[in-house]
């Protein structure tokens, strides 16, 4: 069995009743060894994607390996809030989180200021104390630690490693509750976009209180390191174009991509068809500082998983080949 062929989450993996090794083992085959896994240095097996404003990292594959082997073994396990969530969530997406709010007039709108730098060694070593009875390995408090340091770097979360995100979510746990809590006593709903928070009501008057009231819930339930981003926190109401999540709440309460990304996007592949030299150029100005080609990938990904329809337009305009040449995943080695 490859790590590839594990199933995802909500599916069972068969590893109940076994150790960290025997699971380990019972994935790989002896393709690869458990005491590599357990002494691994991980300085030379991560580097950095030059971008322009956050630091990202590229495991290699041998420690992307593992880091997948966690995610299915360890991290699906881990506690989160369903009703909240929409993000690496398997069914969920940016188009979920956003329509929970369609039919509300206002809202609010924040995200946690350098979310994964501010998730610390020990607040994952403290998520995975937490649940380590929802995990199915029966010496898996022996191994928090090494497991912690592999998801780690330099002593936090980092950006780039297949294993923060779920962290993340699992890390929120308890904030999520709460402020859940919160907004269903209050005739509000909130959804959680991995660092975007977006809360929604009928009265506006309730969410102009609420950026001091979810900043203490972030210290009090996750971490006083935490930050709202007071330059991303504002509140808007129906009459303003509502844009979240790069998706626009239309006057009737449909949830569509912003004609700015469609338009982007568009642009990108008339000149991938006609003009080599052009596409190079917009690419560079559209994702300026960022791995090009990765974004492109990214945003094409995004706007099927909002709005399907719009990129079976684009295929008819522009070619099928030309969007799954585009959408070919040429990074994390599932191709």
């Amino acid at each position: 069995m490859s790590i590839n062929s594990l199933k995802s989450e909500g599916d069972e993996v068969s590893v109940t009743d076994r150790s960290l090794e025997q699971a380990f083992n019972a994935v790989f085959h002896d393709r690869e060894s458990f005491n590599d896994f357990c002494t691994l240095p991980l300085a030379p097996e991560v580097s950095e994607i030059p971008l322009h404003l956050r630091k990202v990292y590229r495991p290699s594959d041998k420690l992307k390996t593992y880091l997948r082997f966690i995610d299915k073994v360890v991290l699906r396990h881990l506690k989160y809030n369903a009703s909240v969530v929409h993000s690496y969530i398997k069914g969920s997406s940016a188009l979920t989180a956003v329509q929970a709010h369609a039919k509300n007039q206002a809202f609010f709108l924040s995200d946690i200021k350098s979310f994964f730098p501010n998730i610390g060694d020990q607040d994952v070593r403290k998520v995975l104390m937490r649940d380590s009875h929802r995990i199915p390995i029966l010496d898996f408090d022996q191994h928090i630690e090494r497991v912690t340091k592999l998801m780690t770097l330099d002593g936090v979360l980092p950006v780039g490693f297949p294993t923060s995100p779920k962290l993340s979510n699992g890390f929120l746990h308890e904030f999520d509750n709460a402020l859940a809590a919160y907004c269903d006593s209050t005739g509000l709903t909130y959804t959680r976009y991995s660092d975007d928070i977006i809360i929604s009501g009928m009265d506006r008057a309730k969410l102009t209180v609420l950026r001091e009231k979810v900043q203490m819930m972030l210290e009090e339930h996750a971490s006083k390191s935490l930050r709202l981003n007071d330059e991303k926190t504002r509140v808007t109401h129906r009459g303003n174009k509502v844009k979240i999540l790069g998706l626009v709440i239309t006057p009737d309460g449909q949830v569509t991509i912003d004609v700015s990304r469609k338009h982007a996007l568009e642009g990108l592949l008339h000149f991938y068809a006609t003009d080599t030299e052009k596409y190079k150029n917009l690419l560079e100005k559209t994702f300026k500082g960022e791995d090009k080609e990765r974004s492109l990938f990214g945003m094409l990904h995004y706007a099927n998983s909002c709005d399907s329809e719009y990129l079976v337009k684009l295929q008819k305009k522009y070619g099928v080949l030309i969007l799954r040449t585009l959408m070919e995943d040429r990074w994390s080695g599932n191709r």
